[in-house]
């Protein structure tokens, strides 16, 4: 049934863009759109991160996807901005001369011409006049509302509206319509060297330790909108709410991805690793559970063995760019920490951890011997089995060695659970 429906999108975005298309070139822009408890200060830290960097690692994941091409978020904000500054000065404009008349369609279709630098068919034009004068008549609305509510300020007095009263209101309420607008990015995506074919429009909300995620996806030819996405997820797993929004993503374009390639887009790149944050791809747990999800979702073949390729790249990756962590097991509560990782294969990964002695206390082995320093900061090396992997959540060096002291033993895992291999030096 699953594969059914993805026929009939492919068929769908076929008819739209034409049998014989190739690459299909994307605007997506970054989220401008939002909304969340301003009075939340987790809520605003998240929204600064989402804002910075959710599209931005959306499009370097999908970066490898041959029959996609993402235009870049630097380009398009540049374009965006201008666009906007032209807008928000024509509008202006007429709030100003004609805040009580009808503005003339004709004179809309002008301004649209005007701002988009002649970039536009006349299925646009007409399109994108028609959004104008949406915006232009909530704007005249929202001025109106607003002068009936205001006192003078230089007066005091209910009804009275000074020349800079009015003028602040138009600079205000023009500014708002026209940031919270999906118009001048329609515009900005027609800029000719942009070669757009598909454009997408972001928002996300944050509410109650939930981020909700809306991609809507719109036909540059003429503005039409033929699909929405939406992905939701608590605010601690957000990891796995960039993947299949991705993989959603892909899927709406018409573009088919085998095992191998869906693999690929599973993986996380550890050296988008955020050491202000302490986070990876906004998130700083990452369970195999999620993996599994993600598995089901995606569609993989039932014998594919995602969850082996996802730690050996995900382990490699904490190698390479030296980043601590702490792990957690099946039937066992408690998150353990490593001190640093020395090596991978297939089936297993090593790992350095101290010991302070703990062969006195869980009575594993009478023969540790020091690796160096100092006797409380000598190391044990263990191998551990990707299988019993539960989770790894980032930690701050600094902490953990704090934390070590305080936690149960990793050997005391070892020796209750007895599916380690332990290796001493």
């Amino acid at each position: 049934m699953k594969n059914l429906i993805f026929i009939l999108k492919l068929l769908l975005f076929t008819s739209l863009f034409g049998e014989a298309y190739s690459v299909s070139t994307i605007s997506m822009f970054n989220f401008n759109n939002s909304s969340f408890d301003k009075n939340d200060t987790e809520a605003q830290k998240l929204s600064k991160q989402i804002s910075s960097s959710l599209i931005d690692l959306m499009k370097h994941d999908m970066s490898f996807i041959e029959d996609v091409n993402f235009i870049p978020t630097n380009d398009l904000e540049e374009e965006l901005i201008s666009i906007r500054k032209s807008l928000i000065k024509e509008v202006k404009n007429k709030l100003n001369s004609d805040l009580m008349d009808i503005i003339p369609k004709s004179e809309l279709s002008d301004i649209v011409k005007k701002i988009s630098s002649n970039n536009l068919n006349d299925i646009q034009v007409e399109a994108l006049t028609d959004s104008l004068a949406i915006l232009v008549s909530s704007s005249a609305k929202n001025l109106t509302r607003k002068m009936l509510l205001s006192n003078s300020e230089n007066e005091g007095q209910w009804g009275e509206i000074s020349i800079d009263d009015l003028e602040k209101f138009i600079q205000n309420i023009t500014h708002e319509s026209v940031l919270e607008s999906t118009f001048t990015s329609m515009i900005a995506a027609s800029n000719k060297d942009f070669s757009t074919d598909v454009f997408v429009n972001t928002q996300y909300t944050i509410y109650d330790d939930m981020i909700t995620v809306n991609l809507y996806l719109y036909n540059l030819d003429d503005f039409s909108l033929f699909s929405t996405i939406t992905e939701q997820t608590y605010i601690n797993n957000i990891n796995v709410l960039i993947k299949q929004l991705e993989f959603k993503l892909i899927s709406e374009l018409g573009i088919y991805l085998n095992d191998s390639e869906k693999a690929k887009l599973c993986m996380y790149d550890l050296s988008k690793f955020s050491k202000k944050d302490n986070s990876l791809y906004l998130s700083r747990m990452f369970m195999t559970e999620d993996i599994k999800k993600l598995k089901y979702k995606m569609q993989f073949s039932d014998d594919y063995d995602l969850i082996s390729e996802y730690y050996i790249a995900i382990i490699s990756g904490l190698m390479e760019n030296d980043i601590s962590y702490n792990l957690k097991f099946y039937n066992d509560d408690n998150f353990y920490n490593v001190y640093s990782t020395e090596s991978s294969n297939d089936n297993a990964f090593s790992v350095n951890v101290l010991k302070e002695n703990w062969s006195d206390k869980i009575g594993v082995s009478q023969n540790l011997h020091s690796t160096g320093g100092q006797r409380g900061q000598s190391k044990m090396l263990i191998d551990i089995d990707y299988r019993y992997v539960q989770a790894i959540q980032f930690s701050d060096r600094d902490e953990s060695f704090i934390d070590v002291l305080k936690q149960i033993s990793i050997y005391s895992f070892i020796v209750t659970s007895g599916f380690l291999l332990i290796q001493f030096f």
